[in-house]
C-alpha cells in the first residue's frame, strides 16, 4: 500500500479519462488498493447515464455522446463529497439501460476517484477535479476488450458490439474523448500501463501527493 502524504483534509478528486475499454476501471481499482480502501472512494461516470425511458426507450440511442449523461448530477455529487457530505450515488443497469434504485448514502473519503470516457470533455467538471489522468489506447485493442466485455458481461451479440463501436463509439471517441486529453495532468500510454502497472500507479499517487 502506498501512503498519501499528508492525508488531505478536504477530499481530493482524481479523474481518470480515456476511450472505452482503455483500462480506466482497472487503474482505478489498482489505485484504490494502493491508497487503501479506507482512504479512497470510487465513482463511475457510467452510473450517470440517463434512463433509456427518458430517451425514447430505444436501445439504439447513442451512449457515447455528452447528452447521454447527467453531468449536472455528477458535478453536484462530487461537490457534495468535497463539502464532506454523504451522497446516494446513482446506479445504472446496462442490461436494461435503466437506473436502479440509488445506493445507500456513501461517505466521502480523502481521495475520490471518478472514471469515465467524457470527463475531461466537460468544462464544468474539469473545474471540480483536483487531478486528472488520460489513458491512451489504440482502437484495435479497445475494440477487442469491448467485444469480450459486452458479449460476456452485458449479453450483447458480436454483431451488435461491432455495429455500435464503428457507428457510435469510435466516432464519438474522435470527436470528444481523444481531443480532451489536452486537459489531463498526466497521460499514460498503453504500453507503459500493460508492462509496468506498479510504476503507473506510483506516478499517479505521486501526482496526488504533489497537490494534496
Amino acid at each position: 500500500m502506498l501512503k498519501l502524504d499528508p492525508i488531505p483534509e478536504t477530499p481530493l478528486i482524481l479523474a481518470i479519462a480515456g476511450g472505452s475499454c482503455s483500462g480506466k476501471s482497472t487503474l482505478a481499482a489498482y489505485l484504490r488498493d494502493y491508497i487503501g480502501a479506507d482512504n479512497c472512494r470510487l465513482v463511475r461516470q457510467d452510473d450517470y447515464y440517463h434512463d433509456i425511458r427518458e430517451r425514447g426507450g430505444s436501445p439504439m440511442v447513442n451512449f457515447d455522446v455528452p447528452e447521454a449523461l447527467d453531468f449536472d448530477l455528477l458535478r453536484d455529487n462530487l461537490l457534495a463529497f468535497k463539502r464532506g457530505e454523504s451522497v446516494a450515488l446513482p446506479s445504472y443497469d446496462f442490461t436494461t439501460h435503466q437506473r436502479r434504485t440509488p445506493t445507500e448514502p456513501r461517505t466521502p473519503r480523502p481521495v475520490i476517484i471518478i472514471e469515465g470516457i467524457l470527463l475531461l470533455d466537460q468544462p464544468d467538471l474539469r473545474e471540480v477535479f483536483d487531478h486528472s489522468v488520460y489513458m491512451r489506447c489504440a482502437p484495435e485493442l479497445r475494440l477487442s476488450r469491448r467485444l469480450e466485455r459486452d458479449t460476456t458481461e452485458r449479453g450483447r451479440t458480436r454483431e451488435d458490439v461491432l455495429r455500435q463501436f464503428h457507428g457510435q463509439v469510435e466516432p464519438a471517441h474522435q470527436a470528444y474523448v481523444s481531443p480532451s486529453q489536452v486537459h489531463a495532468d498526466l497521460a499514460i500510454d498503453q504500453t507503459e500501463y500493460i508492462s509496468d502497472m506498479t510504476g503507473v500507479v506510483e506516478s499517479v499517487v505521486a501526482l496526488v501527493n504533489k497537490g494534496s
